[in-house]
């Protein structure tokens, strides 16, 4: 089966669960902090992997990871996955779930590259500029990536925009050696 398929079907298994219960978007703030723990901490998915790593240890690690008292259908939903030998995919699930959340609930996210960080009020005027360009509701991450010199870079969901220096630069670069080959 398809390392794509597998989270993609427990993602909607969970969804369909969670929204039955009214829980969907508690779930979806948990599937949040699931994913910040991942990027965290690259060695998480090593440790869930590991076969010495005892079924009991890795839901603990699931479970202390999302804080002191996680809900009780994330600890159902991590406890079934790990028993079924799917932990290699938890990540890809929670992130698949919250794609999922955000399409039913007409969420559009959007990610903002600048090279250095910005002030509050800055941050505020894009995201309300975002905003009147989508429908429904935005949700924004903040990144600093000093590699793009300057500008911005502007995801929202599969499209971007991208005002970087380094892509002004690179075009800049395209254009002189095609140039030269004439």
């Amino acid at each position: 089966m398809s390392e794509g398929v597998i989270p993609g079907r427990y993602a909607m298994a969970l969804y369909k669960y969670v929204y039955d219960k009214g829980l969907s978007s508690k779930l979806y703030t948990i599937a949040k902090e699931v994913e910040r723990a991942y990027t965290a901490t690259p060695e998480l998915r090593k440790t869930l992997i590991n076969p010495v790593v005892s079924a009991a240890d890795k839901i603990s690690i699931m479970n202390t990871i999302v804080g002191k008292n996680p809900d009780k259908h994330y600890q159902n939903f991590v406890r079934f996955v790990i028993e079924n030998k799917r932990e290699e995919y938890l990540r890809e699930i929670f992130l698949k779930y919250s794609q999922l959340y955000r399409k039913k609930n007409n969420i559009s996210l959007a990610e903002v590259t600048t090279a250095v960080e910005l002030d509050k009020k800055t941050l505020e005027k894009i995201t309300t500029l975002i905003s009147k360009h989508t429908t429904g509701e935005v949700e924004t991450e903040y990144k600093i990536d000093p590699s793009i010199i300057g500008g911005f870079i502007i995801k929202i969901d599969s499209q971007q925009l991208d005002s970087s220096i380094d892509r002004e630069l690179r075009n800049m670069r395209l254009k002189l050696v095609n140039s030269s080959k004439v």
